[in-house]
């Protein structure tokens, strides 16, 4: 008599959510896992079946409790509308578009950068982007936006302010040590 078992998996479709493990959003692929046992290669015996979840950006799956199959029916899509779903998001370089940038990013400094180094940069940029000798249409944009970004980063309470607020942690200025001989 031969006994042995194997597990056969069938792609049901996808549904969108949170992943449990790495909390990203997104569509997990669901398979339905079934468990055979096959006795003298003659008879397969079920012996059990769950719907498991896959997650598409880490690879975790999850098993789904039984009472949760019906709310997982009626979420399901095909592969085709998850395609259209995908299609409908805005493309890498318009996300990028669309993204806030940092006064930093506008001054083209680092975030650590001294005041020396933010006002030669706005002298640099306010060359580059004045309206009387840029023929830039968005020159005046691009002006005030320096001119903003100068003044909030120029001013170092309100530089300390600002940081908070994008979550840049500054430790306070110390004094400098003195020497002994500076006694």
């Amino acid at each position: 008599m031969f006994l042995g078992s194997r597990e056969d998996v069938a792609h049901l479709g996808y549904v969108q959510g949170t992943c449990p493990k790495c909390h990203k959003q997104g569509s997990f692929t669901v398979y339905l896992a079934k468990r055979k046992m096959t006795i003298s290669m003659f008879a397969q015996v079920p012996m059990g079946e769950q719907h498991l979840l896959e997650c598409r950006h880490c690879g975790a799956r999850f098993a789904l409790p039984p009472e949760m199959k019906a709310q997982l029916q009626s979420r399901l899509i095909t592969a085709d509308r998850l395609a259209d779903l995908v299609d409908q998001l805005p493309d890498q370089e318009e996300r990028a578009a669309q993204s806030v940038r940092t006064l930093y990013q506008i001054m083209q400094v680092d975030q650590d950068a001294d005041p020396d180094v933010i006002e030669a940069a706005f002298k640099r940029l306010a060359l580059k982007y004045h309206p009387d000798r840029s023929t830039d249409p968005d020159a005046a944009a691009r002006m005030r936006e320096v001119l903003a970004a100068r003044d909030v980063l120029g001013d170092s309470g309100k530089r300390l302010a600002y940081d908070r607020i994008i979550g840049i942690k500054r430790e306070p200025l110390r004094p400098k040590a003195l020497r002994p001989e500076d006694v």
